[in-house]
């Protein structure tokens, strides 16, 4: 069955944040379908409060927008992962559901060098919250627990028919436009927006202040990420265990 780009199909980001998010809600809107992206948190949250009053579950939002990604709340003294509410999702929309991953090992090591770099002194202080713990290690291997989990049950339990798996490395764009109903054509508006840095950006992104960032102009702020980003694909990931890992994750 095909869904139209200019029907009523709504569609859900449910893989997990630092899985290409920004870049999911990005081509959505670039192909003409409004999507709405975190809203600081906003999204996740009213969520929340929709579900625990019996209301649609993204009242307030799902009049304005066909399609919603990274509906996470993640903050030092709260946290509501929204998106494994697919099932209430499903219930009140229908809709298609979009899970996109990556290798897990390449998520785990973004998630944590993103938690160092964002809470700084605060580091890790939301993983007292949620896992009872802020060891590294043990953070490391909660995550991919949840991770494991997570999409164990998105498989089992979303049809495949309304579940596209995603890997923002490796999948070409044209399976987005061929699940969204639009032109593969439409593939030219992919694009990964926050593209992991590599040892260089790193350093850069230590040293220069964030009001410095902030003055850098929207249209050079992509290819200087581009230029400082990380390679994609790693020597580990050619080895037939990540193969079979990525495999997993695939409806036949």
């Amino acid at each position: 069955m095909r869904h139209e780009a200019g029907g009523s199909t709504r569609y859900f980001q449910i893989g997990f944040s630092k899985c290409g998010t920004t870049a999911i809600s990005a081509f959505f809107n670039r192909c003409g379908i409004p999507c709405v992206h975190y809203d600081r948190g906003r999204l996740a949250r009213r969520m929340r409060e929709n579900l625990a009053a019996g209301r649609r579950p993204l009242e307030g939002y799902d009049r304005r927008y066909r399609a919603f990604a990274n509906m996470n709340y993640n903050e030092p003294g709260d946290f509501f992962d929204a998106f494994k509410e697919y099932a209430a999702l499903r219930r009140a929309y229908g809709g298609r559901f979009i899970l996109n991953t990556r290798p897990r090992e390449h998520w785990v090591r973004s998630i944590m060098a993103h938690e160092a770099r964002r809470l700084r002194r605060k580091r890790f202080r939301n993983y007292r919250l949620r896992f009872g713990t802020t060891d590294p290690a043990e953070v490391a291997d909660r995550l991919r627990a949840e991770w494991e989990a997570h999409h164990a049950a998105v498989l089992s339990e979303i049809p495949p028919e309304d579940l596209l798996v995603f890997d923002i490395e490796s999948d070409p764009p044209e399976r987005l436009c061929d699940f969204i109903g639009v032109p593969r054509s439409r593939a030219r508006h992919w694009r990964l927006e926050n593209p992991s840095m590599n040892a260089l950006g790193r350093l850069v992104g230590a040293l220069v202040p964030l009001a410095v960032k902030r003055r850098v102009p929207a249209g050079l702020k992509l290819p200087l990420k581009r230029l400082l980003r990380k390679r994609i694909m790693e020597p580990e990931d050619t080895t037939p265990s990540r193969r079979t890992e990525r495999g997993r994750l695939r409806h036949p």
